[in-house]
């Protein structure tokens, strides 16, 4: 509140110090030279996608299990999502099924770490760089998340962020791009103010919309980032309690949330694939019967309406159409107490009981 009242005294509260300020914080978190904050995590995307000239008959390869925002900018471009199935385990973009869909329309690659757990890296920038495609790492849900010792969102050629009330750290609303190019990095500053080159008053470089953040938010996200370890821990710590308090209900959850070797995860919720469709939908109810909110696996992307129109077909990514239909997840804030843990666990002992899978 202090910051809050801070930048509302200050006579500056649109974008200023203390957006320089949270891009600096950005830049050093992921071990790039640049950051570019914005207004939401879907304008970073979109921002990103016109910086590296993205447009109408493009391809961009990109995961179909996300929330929808992962591809909606690709569209936004005129240019056209292509869907690769994911991994089973780690419900990230398989760098295998990605080289499938390489075609010469192909423009870039759009992996997004779900649920805060990095996607494997190394042989998907190895695809992309086979094919001199741009990787454009969709890190929203991911803040602070390691990929063999680094933060990931450095590693492509931008990382994007969301900054949302409910991401690892918040400005309210709010993203980030972060890169090491310097060139694209001006290309980005510009087109988030109308494509105006920074100084430059109403001289317009590039086609740009009004993707600004307020200090007000910036600030917020200031005091968010210094305490980002620690609400990493403590997402951790929830997920190592549920786990353990789960551990005994393998007939009715197949898969809680783990980590891969290479990678230390900052769950962005409580993610559980359970063994088949009826049995989420048991669960299901029974949380929400409880007073827990639940959410699905996020958007099976290509059974979407506007996906469904342009053409696309669920069926052509089987892997993510299992997982989105076994697939809830429950809030990991760090706030969570010990006794929203117990309740979630009591009410799924209980329907494990019930329908005798415990």
């Amino acid at each position: 509140m202090e910051a809050v009242h801070q930048v509302m005294t200050s006579g500056w509260i649109t974008q200023g110090p203390k957006v320089r300020e949270l891009e600096a914080g950005f830049a050093r978190l992921c071990g790039t030279r640049h950051a570019v904050a914005t207004n939401t995590g879907t304008a970073a995307l979109q921002v990103a996608l016109l910086a590296l000239g993205i447009g109408p008959g493009d391809e961009v390869i990109t995961t179909p299990l996300s929330c929808i925002a992962s591809a909606n900018p690709i569209c936004f471009q005129g240019a056209r999502p292509v869907f690769a199935d994911v991994d089973p385990e780690t419900y990230n973009l398989d760098a295998r099924e990605v080289e499938k869909r390489i075609t010469p329309r192909t423009k870039a690659v759009l992996p997004v770490h779900l649920f805060g757990h990095p996607v494997d890296l190394d042989p998907l920038l190895h695809v992309a760089s086979q094919h001199a495609l741009p990787v454009i790492e969709d890190a929203s849900q991911a803040t602070g998340a390691l990929y063999k010792g680094r933060r990931v969102g450095g590693f492509g050629r931008v990382g994007c962020f969301s900054l949302y009330a409910n991401k690892i750290v918040t400005s309210g609303e709010g993203g980030v791009v972060v890169t090491a190019d310097t060139d694209l990095a001006d290309r980005m500053m510009a087109i988030r103010n109308f494509g105006q080159l920074p100084g430059q008053h109403f001289l317009h470089a590039y086609l740009g919309g009004n993707y600004k953040m307020m200090d007000l938010s910036a600030t917020i996200g200031c005091v968010q980032l210094g305490k980002i370890d620690a609400y990493i821990e403590r997402r951790r710590l929830n997920v190592a309690a549920l786990n353990a308090a789960l551990s005994e209900l393998g007939g009715l959850i197949q898969q809680v949330p783990s980590e891969r070797p290479y990678a230390r995860a900052v769950y962005f919720g409580y993610h559980m694939l359970f063994r088949t469709a009826s049995l989420r939908q048991r669960a299901e109810a029974a949380l929400h019967a409880a007073g827990v909110e639940t959410r699905p696996f996020f958007s099976l992307i290509t059974d979407q309406a506007p996906y469904l129109a342009l053409g696309f077909d669920p069926a052509e990514t089987p892997v993510a159409a299992d997982l989105a239909s076994r697939g809830l997840y429950v809030s990991n804030s760090p706030d969570l107490t010990a006794e929203d843990r117990t309740l979630v666990v009591e009410t799924l002992t209980g329907v494990a009981r019930t329908l005798g899978v415990a």
